[in-house]
């Protein structure tokens, strides 16, 4: 008989990722996961530097590197954070596999059994999937339009302690949010500071989508606005570059980075050198500015066209975010209507959304789904959308919904 560790118990598997299972047929029209466009990769220079790093530069992107990540790279991160007033040294910085696994490096750096961290409702998924492997206590934090709830952040944060969950960690994503595509406001950010101060926590900020901007001006980060050392910062070049590279980092306070790299000696002695090295390459030798505005380009004419299909087509009881960035629209029908039960439905109509409930710590947001713009055709979209209106006015018909006055 196998006795995994009590732990794992809790363990649960990516809705999105068992999702994606279904969805490869190729007459499936999916909107399910927030994979980036191919289309955007810069394929001739990754592929120029490859050749280059590796014919001439073995020694140094073929042998093992420091766990820290290169020196190189990191000191290329920054100088690139400080021009989004980041003010960093080397040392507050580590390579990471993908933003992903300084989540779970951050859970296993700070998280007890039955600690406390908050969260979104609803929040990334990938999120609760790492922090849930260290048995906390996971608090849903009710999320606006411009943020959290932050009234109900601080009530949540004494009942916590209260119940006896020592408060650690405040989880949030500020610019064009995964799943709801919502952006804080400064003003949120900057009250999130206070409160993290007064209350003795770390704030981790997640910013994969940061520089997926597509209209308004940027809101300064939690991180540049921090004066007492408490926000950890996680990024990732799965957006912007390409996502099977896998590279991203953790920044924040050196202690917090200092343990972080010790935990992660003992998780893969040190990141791969090559995608590392064709990272600074990305970061010093190729038009940065420029690719990131071509994207911006790209993904903002896809994400027009669904919010111009979902007007179209959806029925006048669904409503959704309008997003300026990211790469997700977040839509909500009438609380009768389960959107994991109507799954099926849509598959049948060959279309693909996430369903909302796995956001949700809580459990709740079963009227809720998650819509990718990202991958699919202005086509596809336009048919995909169709296809998923019909699908929620069939649904619609099947449950009760309250009367009107």
């Amino acid at each position: 008989m196998l006795r995994f560790a009590e732990r794992t118990k809790g363990a649960q598997r990516s809705a999105i990722r068992e999702l994606l299972k279904y969805t490869e047929q190729p007459d499936v029209i999916s909107f399910a996961g927030g994979l980036p466009d191919p289309a955007t990769f810069p394929v001739e220079f990754l592929a120029k530097v490859a050749e280059e790093e590796i014919l001439h530069n073995s020694l140094k992107s073929l042998q093992y590197t420091t766990t820290e990540g290169k020196r190189p790279l990191r000191q290329a991160l920054a100088q690139w954070l400080s021009e989004e007033g980041i003010t960093l040294t080397m040392e507050e910085i580590v390579i990471t596999n993908g933003s992903q696994q300084g989540l779970d490096l951050l859970g296993r750096a700070f998280l007890d059994r039955g600690d406390a961290v908050f969260v979104s409702l609803p929040t990334y998924l990938g999120a609760l999937q790492a922090f849930r492997a260290y048995q906390p206590k996971l608090v849903g934090i009710p999320l606006e339009e411009d943020g959290m709830d932050l009234s109900f952040l601080r009530r949540a944060i004494r009942q916590a302690r209260r119940d006896g969950h020592e408060p650690k960690l405040i989880y949030v994503v500020p610019d064009f949010q995964n799943p709801s595509g919502i952006t804080w406001s400064l003003e949120k950010r900057r009250e999130l500071l206070r409160i993290a101060e007064e209350e003795n926590l770390f704030i981790v900020e997640d910013i994969p989508y940061r520089w997926l901007r597509y209209k308004g001006e940027p809101i300064p980060t939690v991180a540049s606005l921090d004066e007492r050392h408490r926000v950890i910062v996680l990024l990732t070049f799965s957006k912007i570059l390409a996502a099977g590279l896998r590279v991203g980092a953790l920044t924040g306070p050196k202690e917090v980075v200092d343990m972080v790299v010790t935990l992660k000696q003992g998780a893969d002695l040190c990141g791969p050198s090559l995608t590392q090295r064709l990272v600074v390459r990305f970061l010093t030798d190729y038009d940065v500015r420029g690719h990131i505005a071509r994207l911006c380009q790209h993904y903002k004419v896809k994400m027009e066209a669904m919010l111009a299909a979902l007007e179209r087509y959806m029925p006048e009881e669904a409503e959704w975010t309008r997003p300026a960035g990211g790469l997700f629209v977040w839509a909500r029908f009438p609380s009768a209507l389960d959107t994991t039960k109507m799954l099926e439905r849509a598959l049948a109509h060959k279309v693909a959304y996430v369903p909302g409930q796995p956001f949700f710590a809580d459990g709740s947001g079963q009227n809720t789904m998650r819509l990718s713009f990202a991958l699919a055709s202005l086509e596809e979209i336009e048919e995909g959308i169709k296809r998923l209106g019909q699908v929620v006015k069939e649904e619609l018909a099947t449950v009760a919904l309250p009367q009107r006055e």
